[in-house]
């Protein structure tokens, strides 16, 4: 009877441990035998039969790197008669794959306290080892970002209470530690009459959902001067998709005549912190997205999303989870509407930031908005003061162009940026021609050269008419075989599409592309944006 439950005490631990995936083994000290389980074979990826049985056999199949210090750790376990709880690498011999092992031991000793065995077990943490730097790297990420991003970054629970913040927040409230702003609220910081409107806004995003983007709006304080911030909030959701709460990031535009300074004072700062901020930063990826046009207006501004005269059906995909690659629409009048396009040199973070910078004085530039030319004119004076006694080369491409719908033109101007292509759809359904928006000269990318200039050019505007605006990732694509698909082949790709809907024709060329390429996927940031213009309506 006791040796039956003994049997199956003893199979109730082999399930268990087969069930934790751990080996066990016993190594006798005196004699540097080892004995090994099935379990701690396969922590090894050998077939039982195939280890010997030996202690030094055993430290051979350690890395090299980790196999001095495990052998210490066990003569120190001798000598101390204390109990090994240590991880290690080693190498599977079966496919050479790189494993971290854990393992967990105590020594049995005499009657006279000699040490005799050790007796432990063993079990593979790879998997766990992997998660647990993957999440190291996630929180070391949003701690780069919070801690060095010079913006007024803040997240927030149901009620309201401040639950993380950057630390430019925490200085803009006078607190040298972040810390210090947590479970506070707007009523503890400004006057009632900015804190009840900003917590109001804060109420109705958890209502609904829907968020607040470039709100401006003025802060007032109990014991300075008002300012003016710029300000996007969004609901904090959970991995279900509840909301549980707001998060949000503001700049300040109370100096604006002192944008091109502070833009200098900026950038520098962002490029001191551009290595560590190159990692894939998730929360970054939200914030730009966050940035980029989600709803368009309507021409005139009284029609109907389907009576609008200009449609936009835009595509953005980055290469990494950020991106240098981003577009913007203008609503400029209620027969004009404009529509800017941007490519930053380079990929990632950096790319990101350049690319922030070139939206932000695109923006404050609104009395240029019709005025192609000049406007690419202003933002490369801008860039270059922006980046004067910098030690590194950013420029960008753009492109930017007015659809005048009263005068039935185009203008536009080019600032190194491919150029896009333009047809007017006939009314019988027969296929247009598809040919390249050229201008009488291509100025140089942005941020290069100080003397540049940049020619609006102009084109007419006939009924149903679209335009494809895109940046060079959509092209300049490598195949399986070496081939490239080039702006010839898409300006042929998109001439053999022209009686398709805009939408669709979009929707066909990416998937054309996609499935050209080696990897079918673009290795390159793209934006691609259509504006369909229908003068008809």
């Amino acid at each position: 009877m006791n040796q039956g439950r003994r049997s199956s005490k003893q199979e109730q631990l082999n399930l268990a441990l087969s069930s934790a995936e751990m080996g066990t083994w016993d190594w006798d000290v005196h004699t540097g035998v080892m004995w090994w389980d099935e379990g701690m074979h396969a922590r090894f990826a050998l077939t039982p039969g195939n280890f010997k049985g030996t202690y030094e056999e055993f430290l051979g199949l350690i890395h090299e790197e980790d196999r001095e210090s495990l052998r210490a750790e066990f003569t120190h376990a001798i000598a101390e008669r204390t109990p090994v709880d240590t991880e290690f690498r080693v190498s599977w011999p079966s496919d050479g794959s790189l494993h971290v092992l854990r393992i967990r031991s105590r020594v049995h000793c005499d009657e006279n306290s000699k040490s005799l065995r050790i007796l432990g077990v063993a079990w593979d943490i790879t998997e766990r080892r992997k998660t647990e730097l993957a999440l190291a790297k996630e929180r070391s990420l949003l701690t780069t970002l919070m801690e060095n991003l010079p913006y007024n970054i803040y997240f927030k629970d149901l009620d309201s209470h401040f639950i993380a913040v950057s630390r430019t927040l925490a200085q803009v409230h006078g607190r040298k530690n972040p810390s210090e702003l947590i479970g506070l609220t707007d009523r503890d910081l400004f006057s009632s009459e900015h804190a009840e409107g900003a917590l109001a806004d804060e109420c109705k995003i958890i209502k609904t959902g829907e968020p607040i983007i470039d709100l401006e709006e003025k802060e007032t304080w109990p014991d300075r001067e008002d300012t003016w911030v710029s300000t996007t909030k969004m609901p904090l959701c959970d991995a279900e998709g509840n909301i549980i709460g707001t998060f949000g990031i503001s700049r300040d535009i109370t100096e604006k005549k002192r944008g091109v300074e502070k833009l200098a004072r900026l950038t520098e700062e962002l490029r001191a912190r551009n290595e560590s901020l190159e990692e894939d930063l998730e929360m970054a990826r939200e914030l730009q997205s966050a940035l980029l046009p989600r709803r368009f207006p309507n021409f005139p501004h009284e029609a109907t999303e389907e009576d609008s005269a200009v449609r936009f059906y835009p595509f953005f995909r980055p290469s990494t989870i950020v991106s240098g690659d981003f577009f913007d629409v203008f609503d400029i009048a209620d027969d004009k509407a404009g529509l800017f396009i941007c490519d930053v040199m380079g990929h990632g973070v950096r790319a990101a930031l350049v690319a922030a910078i070139v939206r932000s004085v695109v923006t404050e530039l609104r009395p240029l908005w019709t005025r192609p030319g000049d406007l690419l004119l202003a933002t490369n004076r801008a860039l270059l003061e922006a980046f004067e006694g910098s030690d590194i080369t950013l420029f960008a491409s753009a492109f930017y162009m007015v659809t005048d719908l009263s005068k039935g033109h185009l203008r536009y101007a080019s600032a190194g940026h491919p150029s896009p292509l333009h047809f007017s759809r006939a009314r019988d359904g027969s296929p247009p021609s598809c040919s390249p928006l050229m201008g009488t000269r291509s100025g140089p990318a942005l941020g290069l050269f100080p003397g540049a200039e940049y020619e609006t050019s102009r084109r007419k505007l006939s009924p149903r008419d679209v335009v494809l605006l895109f940046t060079d990732g959509l092209f300049e694509v490598e195949g399986s075989g070496g081939q490239l698909y080039d702006y010839q082949k898409l300006l042929r790709a998109v001439g053999d599409r022209t009686v398709l809907p805009v939408a669709e024709l979009c929707q066909s060329l990416i998937a054309e592309v996609q499935q050209f390429s080696a990897t079918q996927e673009f290795n390159d940031d793209v934006c691609l944006v259509a504006m369909d213009i229908d003068r008809s309506r």
